[in-house]
């Protein structure tokens, strides 16, 4: 038997596919003895030397390659801590039947396991590149480096990665020159009518993105549909939008020893990004014709680049005139060093894509000349995709962009679509049954104090039986820019960040991380101090791959009244003891909520003895009058804590108050 020449994967807490077309006699995947950590071009920062790391028998690779056709298939995927996990993968739908064809060593996928896990794998010349997500997070696999075309023999290594490897150079987009974006009219909620719409997207890779994977086309290939599948991922859950590459998208793939069009451009200029995007319009013209894209994208690695001709360009055709090309569907462009993995995939080209569909930037700090005042709903840097997250110094609430939509750019890009951006691309209706959402009440605002916390939850009824809602609730409120890095109630403006979406319908404010000093106060969240009303966006999506549901929302209107105090619990203090089997008085300042507009004329108290993570399922108390003080029973058989928190809350849930940290003997 011929030798094998393994790839080698490295497994840092991720799954890894494996195939179950390969016989047991010929292993796919082998473990890899440990090896010293060594440099690479893509090495991401988190890379453990000490991750395990796995063989890819290539031999058996390639018979795996040719045996996956273009309909269902099954995968078996090793997990982190021993066993496995059998995944049923379908075809994406990101490689179009000619380009297929052509290029018969590339294949794009998504699917899940039976326990709900969901994966996008891609594999092509350079190995395996997936993108996993389950209940404890996102998980990453890429190549660590690109093959050699040249060195048949040669072992690839694999990174895994977190999506806390965020993208951190001080780059910001330059759309000086370019179209303004934003308005200063407040969005205005709209239901969306499940509309699944296919768009043909012209992905241009310069000479130096094709070098950075390896130089050859379908290496080059192979990170554009990993690209574009990772961003279907986002596109189609969030607006109903799927993304498939034009037929002869190959023609756009310039290799290092194949004429460059945009040879001419000095990444050294400060025009350099406006001037590719507008090249790049010329480009696609002259390559494919306006005819065969309904929107085009520019990917280089000769610097950390990013900008589009204006905010909705999606089916708009060019005239054929130079002073049109920004208002043109090609007029975008994404750049960086190393143009790899999920940073750049949703930091980056999400990012610029999303301008091209219609979204404006959503922060309301960090940079004015890239402020949009009429979307600015995100403090600081913001952290959806269409915020500048870890590029906003002391503004940032965190290092690289969660991959998801804030619920203005959901609106905004469903606004656009419905008009001309979406006139060119196919339409169908949703495959699945669309969430009702129970808004019943929500026509009266929730009225509660100020400087104290509160709670929303809301609820989708009829959905499919199988159906894997998340919810978000996100603060509607324009104001003024932010120029202080700390947030503060100024009486217009948002008070609270977007949160990743969560399976159970709830959200406090702020949130519990904020409550229990996991996360800093007054950063992303800050509680409101004023006589306000605050709007709120319940954004409600299936999680589940390729259903063709866009997500749904609804808005709620929170008032907010300035008592002159919190609602805040008095006794037990910090550090005091509760003992158990014995009674105690809870004591709370009620802030003047049992009468009008608060109406609160009871509550309930409960106890947490891990931290306020959880709290115990039976209350202390139930249905007490809000009178600032009550006698309780602390259960006998409760776990002793030194980390117990105990809440008092408005009996309906409105809002609440948390005590210090106690203990419980």
């Amino acid at each position: 038997m011929p030798a094998r020449h393994p790839i080698i994967y490295a497994l840092s807490g991720l799954l890894v596919l494996v195939s179950s077309a390969v016989r047991a006699d010929e292993p796919l995947w082998r473990d890899a003895p440990k090896v010293q950590q060594r440099p690479s071009a893509r090495l991401a920062p988190d890379l453990r030397a000490s991750a395990r790391r796995v063989i890819l028998d290539r031999g058996a690779f390639a018979k795996t390659m040719r045996r996956m056709g273009n309909s269902t298939s099954s995968l078996e995927l090793p997990l982190p801590g021993g066993g496995s996990s059998t995944f049923t993968l379908r075809p994406s739908g990101v490689i179009p039947p000619g380009l297929a064809s052509r290029y018969p060593e590339l294949k794009s996928m998504r699917g899940e396991d039976a326990r709900g896990r969901r994966v996008r794998v891609d594999m092509g010349p350079d190995g395996i590149g997936a993108a996993v997500s389950d209940p404890a997070g996102d998980w990453f696999v890429r190549p660590e480096a690109p093959t050699d075309p040249g060195v048949a023999s040669a072992d690839r290594y694999h990174e895994i990665v977190r999506r806390s490897a965020g993208r951190k150079r001080a780059h910001a987009e330059n759309m000086e020159g370019m179209a303004a974006t934003g308005t200063n009219e407040p969005s205005r909620p709209r239901m969306d009518t499940g509309v699944y719409r296919t768009f043909r997207i012209a992905m241009t890779a310069t000479p130096s993105y094709t070098k950075s994977h390896g130089g050859t086309r379908a290496q080059a290939l192979q990170g554009i549909v990993t690209a574009v599948n990772r961003i279907n991922r986002i596109y189609e859950r969030d607006f109903g939008v799927h993304l498939v590459l034009a037929e002869d998208n190959d023609k756009l793939v310039f290799t290092p020893n194949h004429t460059d069009p945009f040879v001419d451009l000095d990444p050294n200029d400060e025009s350099y990004d406006r001037e590719m995007a507008l090249r790049n319009v010329e480009v696609v013209a002259r390559t494919l014709g306006e005819d065969a894209f309904d929107v085009g994208h520019l990917l280089d690695a000769r610097r950390d680049s990013g900008i589009v001709g204006s905010v909705g360009t999606t089916c708009t055709r060019w005239t054929g005139k130079s002073e049109d090309r920004e208002l043109a569907k090609a007029a975008g462009m994404t750049g960086s060093a190393k143009p790899f993995g999920d940073p750049f995939h949703v930091d980056f080209i999400a990012h610029e894509l999303g301008h091209q569909f219609g979204a404006s930037h959503t922060f309301n700090g960090c940079t004015r000349n890239q402020w949009a005042a009429g979307t600015a709903l995100e403090p600081g840097s913001g952290s959806t995709v269409m915020g500048y997250a870890g590029l906003c110094g002391a503004y940032d609430l965190q290092s690289q962009s969660d991959d998801y939509f804030h619920g203005v750019s959901i609106e905004e890009v469903g606004a656009w679509l419905a008009g001309p951006g979406g006139a060119c691309a196919p339409t169908e209706p949703a495959r699945v049954r669309t969430p009702w959402l129970d808004t019943e009440g929500w026509q009266r605002p929730m009225t509660v104090p100020a400087r104290t916390a509160f709670q929303l939850a809301g609820i989708a009824q009829f959905a499919e039986p199988d159906a894997q809602l998340s919810y978000t609730f996100e603060q509607m409120d324009l104001g003024d820019f932010q120029f202080d890095t700390t947030l503060a109630d100024r009486g217009t403006g948002p008070l609270f960040r977007s949160r990743k979406p969560n399976a159970d319908g709830t959200q406090t404010f702020p949130a519990m991380a904020v409550l229990l000093g996991i996360e800093p106060a007054d950063r992303g969240d800050t509680l409101p101090t004023s006589d306000r009303r605050l709007r709120f966006r319940m954004t409600v999506r299936d999680e589940r791959q390729g259903l063709r549901s866009p997500a749904v929302y609804a808005d709620r209107t929170v008032r907010v009244v300035d008592t002159g105090r919190a609602f805040a619990i008095t006794a037990p203090a910090q550090s005091a003891t509760l003992r158990r089997g014995n009674r105690r008085i809870v004591r709370w300042d009620t802030a003047d909520t049992v009468k009008a507009p608060i109406a609160c004329p009871s509550v309930r108290i409960d106890l947490s003895v891990d931290g306020g993570s959880t709290f115990l399922e039976t209350p202390l108390a139930r249905q007490v009058p809000n009178e600032g003080q009550a006698r309780v029973q602390i259960p006998a058989d409760v776990a002793a804590s030194t980390d117990a928190r105990v809440r008092v809350a408005c009996a309906d849930g409105r809002f609440f108050a948390l005590s210090p940290r106690i203990q419980v003997r």
